[in-house]
């Protein structure tokens, strides 16, 4: 292939797979920030605030949309070439398909690169920042939480309700709390004032509520309790005010960490997590390998077809991947292998494919239902 040939197929890819990325992108974090809406735009957050933590939540958005950007880059690319017939002009000029090759695995690489430096070093600084920003914005946040008249269900399984609040000095007149935390039991307080504590301690709020009742009672119905209190401090950690948990924490950790933490605690989930950094990259240069041949099967016509097999091929890979780490938190499966299982079945496609297209061998169709139908009302007369 020339090298004027080989930069024109490289500019084919690059171009759909940045406007796919930059996409995809956007819809990642408008989804990200939308789990954050409550508490983002009914307080005193400013925009360079909101513009830190979605810089801070692209890195890890950025790992599922390289592979995908790819995918759709070099599947557009060949669809197009396929479609204007340039494919079948440059066979006839005596290239094989094979002769491709160097100008996909160049895109692939570029994006496989940076999939691997996000990967290694960006997602674990920037995860552990993001949920530090989250927690520093406890202060700004909780103004907005603390609303009269209303109840406020904004944090998972409790509910507030404040008669009267003062949001200087953080007094409140009349509390309602039910906490549904625990799932043997649900509890309720009733306070006639509270005293928000501790408020400058970090990722933890303290509720001081004074003159009131706590009653718990039994999930069966049959047990249930009632206690009357002067003082009672209800904690509550800031963390759970983004619905970030400890076990999501796995991907703040380098992979010296991780393995360390597999190695201390035998937990299957530290050993994908450190295998999903290396497997996610390598998604990007086999999802592009496949691509390719898969663009070219489709003829005039069919590029809707196409890109919707190419985005049936995307989910699949998911799908897999999905699976494979319930089979391995269940150790059904090796860490390793319920991450790169998706990986080894699309290097087994595209290994296929490439030979398909190169010797041009046709896909046999399996005859329609109605052939087939048709077939067996002969042979029964």
């Amino acid at each position: 292939m020339g090298w004027i040939l080989y930069r024109y197929i490289v500019r084919e890819q690059v171009m759909p797979a940045a406007i796919c990325f930059f996409g995809l992108v956007m819809v990642l974090v408008a989804g990200r920030l939308m789990q954050l809406t409550s508490y983002l735009f009914s307080s005193s957050i400013t925009w360079f605030d909101l513009l830190e933590i979605m810089g801070l939540a692209v890195p890890k958005l950025m790992l599922y949309a390289l592979p995908m950007a790819t995918l759709l880059g070099t599947l557009l690319a060949f669809l197009r070439l396929n479609n204007d017939n340039e494919l079948t002009a440059l066979k006839v000029a005596g290239l094989g398909f094979r002769q491709f090759a160097p100008a996909v695995l160049t895109v692939a690489l570029v994006t496989t690169l940076l999939s691997f430096y996000t990967s290694l070093w960006l997602v674990p600084t920037a995860n552990l920042e993001f949920r530090e920003k989250l927690a520093s914005l406890g202060k700004a946040v909780l103004p907005a939480l603390l609303r009269e008249g209303m109840f406020i269900d904004a944090i998972p399984n409790l509910v507030f309700f404040f008669k009267h609040v003062e949001p200087e000095s953080f007094r409140i007149e009349g509390v309602f709390i039910h906490d549904g935390r625990d799932p043997q039991l649900s509890a309720s307080i009733v306070a006639k004032r509270a005293q928000i504590l501790n408020y400058s301690t970090r990722n933890t709020l303290v509720l001081q509520a004074a003159d009131g009742v706590i009653t718990r009672v039994g999930r069966n119905l049959t047990d249930a309790q009632a206690v009357a209190f002067e003082d009672y401090q209800f904690v509550l950690p800031l963390d759970q005010l983004f619905r970030e948990s400890k076990s999501q924490r796995r991907d703040e950790l380098t992979l010296e960490e991780l393995f360390a933490a597999y190695d201390a605690t035998g937990d299957a989930r530290y050993a994908m997590e450190a295998h999903i950094r290396f497997s996610l990259p390598v998604a990007c240069l086999l999802l592009a390998m496949a691509a390719a041949p898969l663009g070219a099967l489709f003829q005039r016509g069919n590029r809707l077809a196409g890109v919707s097999l190419g985005i049936a091929l995307f989910l699949a890979y998911y799908v897999v991947l999905s699976a494979g780490k319930g089979l391995g938190e269940q150790a059904v499966i090796p860490p390793w292998l319920a991450v790169w299982l998706p990986n080894l079945a699309v290097f087994a496609l595209a290994a296929a494919l490439w030979t398909k297209t190169h010797r041009e061998i046709p896909f046999t169709r399996l005859p329609s239902l109605t052939e087939q139908l048709k077939r067996r009302v002969r042979r029964t007369r």
